[in-house]
C-alpha cells in the first residue's frame, strides 16, 4: 500500500501519518528528505543537496508500501503519481490556523521536538504558507488535478477517523478484535526523523 498525505501547514499530516505508522506501514515525513540538522547551528536545520535529497526520495520510492506526508512539494510529484491513494487534508482555516499557534507555543516552550528554529518570522511564515494554500498560490490543487481519481479529500476530524477505521480493516483483512493501536513498535517503521 502507498499512501501520500498532503495539506497546508496545521492539516494534520503528521498526526494522520504517525495514526497509519501505528498500524504498521513504514512513514516518512518528506521535511526530512529536504532538510537535515545544521551541524553548525544546533536546532536549526538545512536544506539538503539536490542530489542528496533526490537519492533519498527514491529509496523510499523504492519500497513495497510506503506511507509520505509532505506540502506537495514539486519535487515530490512522483510520490503523487506512485501512491495507491492521495489524501488531501483540509479543514477548516481557523482549525489549521489554532493548530500552527498551539504548535509553535509548544515548540517554544520546549515541549515539542521541532527541526527549524520555533521564532516569530517561523510563525509569520506558516500562517503565510497556511494562506498560500488556501489561495492556490503555492499550486497544490493544481499538482494534485491530474490525480482526482485517486484523491480523498478529509475536512472533518469525523471524516478522518471514518478513513482510519476503513484502513484498519483493509490492513487487518476485517479481523475483529484489532485495536486502535495495533501495538506495533514505531521503531524501524521507516521515519526519517
Amino acid at each position: 500500500m502507498k499512501l501520500y498525505i498532503t495539506g497546508s501547514v496545521g492539516s494534520g499530516k503528521s498526526t494522520l501519518a504517525r495514526k497509519i505508522g501505528e498500524m504498521g506501514l513504514p512513514c516518512f515525513e518528506l521535511d526530512t528528505v529536504v532538510y537535515e540538522p545544521d551541524p553548525d547551528d544546533p536546532g536549526d536545520n538545512r536544506k539538503r543537496p539536490e542530489e542528496v535529497r533526490n537519492a533519498l526520495f527514491a529509496d523510499i520510492l523504492a519500497r513495497e508500501s510506503w506511507v509520505m506526508e509532505d506540502a506537495g512539494r514539486t519535487c515530490f510529484v512522483k510520490g503523487m503519481e506512485e501512491a495507491d491513494q492521495i489524501i488531501l487534508l483540509e479543514p477548516a482555516a481557523f482549525v489549521r490556523d489554532f493548530r500552527i499557534l498551539r504548535r509553535w507555543l509548544r515548540q517554544r516552550a520546549g515541549k515539542e521536538a521541532c527541526g527549524y528554529r520555533p521564532d516569530f518570522l517561523m510563525l509569520r511564515l506558516m500562517f503565510r504558507w497556511r494562506r498560500d494554500c488556501d489561495s492556490g498560490k503555492d499550486g497544490l490543487k493544481k499538482r494534485l488535478e491530474p490525480f482526482a481519481g485517486k484523491l480523498v479529500i478529509l475536512r472533518r476530524e469525523k471524516e478522518v477517523q471514518a478513513f482510519l477505521e476503513k484502513l484498519r480493516e483493509e490492513i487487518y483483512g476485517g479481523l475483529s478484535g484489532v485495536p486502535a493501536d495495533s501495538g506495533q513498535s514505531r521503531a524501524g517503521a521507516g521515519r526519517w526523523v
